[in-house]
């Protein structure tokens, strides 16, 4: 009976120390990793350019889902203000791309929890107007030179 109790605790521990470590694989072991992986997603997902029915969103909406819903809030304390503007700010963006003008219609959708947690977040930040026209001057003139590539 001690045996058989043993082994379940071995199991159960073991189980616990590869969930830890499959959630902190895909968070990234601290904040810099964290924002790195979550900017590369973007930037990959940006890249795609794929058309918002696309199947290949998929793979893209599930990452997303984690970094936002999980990964962030287990390295917002250790963030800036500034990091965080720029995440939620990013984490519309690609809300944006995402869904496009089909943005309004996916806001009426049924699943709200990850959206929720951005239009929470964006309202906190709308908080100090002063940083979020400082982030808001430096994101346009982001948008303005990634344009600019675009068009040369």
């Amino acid at each position: 009976m001690l045996a058989q109790t043993c082994r379940y605790l071995c199991i159960a521990g073991l189980t616990a120390l590869l969930f830890s470590a499959c959630t902190r694989s895909t968070c990234g072991a601290d904040k810099a990793a964290f924002l790195d992986r979550y900017y590369e997603l973007l930037e990959e997902a940006r890249s795609a350019d794929l058309p918002a029915s696309d199947p290949g969103w998929s793979q893209y909406d599930a990452a997303f889902r984690s970094y936002v819903e999980e990964c962030y809030d287990l390295h917002e304390p250790e963030m800036t203000g500034r990091e965080k503007r720029r995440f939620w700010r990013q984490s519309l963006r690609y809300y944006y791309q995402r869904y496009g003008d089909g943005l309004v219609k996916e806001l009426k959708g049924k699943d709200k929890s990850t959206l929720r947690k951005i239009q929470e977040e964006a309202a906190a930040i709308l908080e100090d107007p002063d940083a979020l026209l400082d982030d808001a001057a430096k994101g346009l003139k982001e948008d303005w030179k990634e344009l600019k590539e675009r068009l040369e």
